[in-house]
This record gives structure tokens, C-alpha cells and sequence, in this order.
């Protein structure tokens, strides 16, 4: 009977030595999956905090960009104002001379001019009719540079939007297959 106490005392020892073996080991892979998850996340926030400062920097590019093209715009259309103020002194300066030849050649010369009361007036015309022509053009070419201009920032302010929706997304995705892989961790 002795034999029989120490053969069961024997291997409740075995068992008792086995269990804790055992749970020695599942603590172990708890610490262990714990550490990985740790890890993961810690690898997850280092990663998007640089995704969100590289997308950062690129904003700022573009942002740059855009005030840039903003600027040679702005730029352009002073030009093109300064060249238009230009052309009507020297429409001014010719039409000018040219009158003044006229009415010299009238008075002096006694010609079939000085009847016609009709062909200052023409001149006049003339000169009326090409300069409403060349303001109506340049007032259209700076329509038409501004519609372009706020085209394009619509366009770029739409693709920003779109970019930022499908990075929210990805991360979205991202954080759902990470907590997936957290769960089938603690539940096996």
C-alpha cells in the first residue's frame, strides 16, 4: 500500500509538474503575443505618422505650387494691363497725328476736305470702334485666365479631397485587419 501512496503521490507530482509546465507556457505565448501586439501597434502608429507627414509635405508643395501659379497669374494679367495701357497711348499718340495731318491738309490746302464735316467724325468712329474692340478683348482674355485659374484650383481642391478620403480609408482598412489579427490572437 505504501508503494500505492507513492506511485499516486509520484504522479500527482508528475501532474502538478506538467500543469504548471503548462501554464508556464501559456503565459509564456501570452507575453509573447502580447509583445507582438505591442510591436504591431507601435510599428502601425510609427508608419502612419510618417504616411501623414509625407502627405503633409506634399500638401504644403502643392499649396506652393498653387500660389505660385497664382502669382505668375496675377503677374501676367498686370502685363497684360500694362501692354493694353501702352497700346491706347500709342493709339492716342496716332490717331493724334493723324487728325492733326488731317485738319492741316484741310485748312491749308483748301482741298474737297473742307466741305465733308462727315470725315472727322469717321476718324472718330474709327478710333471709338477699335478701342471698345481692344477693351472687350482684353476684358475677355482676363475672364477667360481667371475661369482657368479658378478651374484648376477647383480641380486641384477636388483632388486633395479625393486623396484624403481614400488615406482614410487605407488607414481604416489598415487598423480593422491589425484589430482582426488581434482578436483571432485571443481567441485561439
Amino acid at each position: 500500500m505504501a508503494n500505492v501512496k507513492e506511485e499516486n503521490k509520484r504522479q500527482s507530482n508528475n501532474i502538478k509538474e506538467g500543469t504548471n509546465e503548462f501554464l508556464d507556457n501559456q503565459r509564456q505565448q501570452i507575453e509573447n503575443t502580447t509583445s507582438n501586439i505591442s510591436e504591431t501597434t507601435n510599428n502601425i502608429n510609427d508608419n502612419v505618422n510618417k504616411y501623414q507627414e509625407t502627405n503633409r509635405e506634399i500638401l504644403d508643395k502643392n499649396i506652393d505650387t498653387a500660389n505660385r501659379y497664382q502669382q505668375e497669374t496675377i503677374n501676367t494679367m498686370q502685363s497684360v494691363l500694362n501692354n493694353y495701357v501702352e497700346l491706347q497711348k500709342n493709339l492716342l499718340n496716332s490717331f493724334q497725328s493723324v487728325l492733326s495731318r488731317f485738319i492741316n491738309d484741310t485748312s491749308n490746302n483748301n482741298k474737297s476736305y473742307s466741305n465733308n464735316f462727315t470725315s472727322p467724325q469717321q476718324y472718330t468712329d474709327a478710333y471709338n470702334k477699335t478701342n471698345q474692340t481692344i477693351t472687350d478683348n482684353t476684358v475677355k482674355a482676363t475672364q477667360r485666365a481667371n475661369d482657368f485659374a479658378v478651374t484648376s484650383t477647383e480641380s486641384f481642391n477636388k483632388s486633395i479631397e479625393i486623396a484624403q478620403k481614400y488615406y482614410n480609408e487605407s488607414v481604416q482598412n489598415y487598423l480593422n485587419f491589425v484589430n482582426k489579427i488581434g482578436r483571432s490572437y485571443t481567441n485561439q
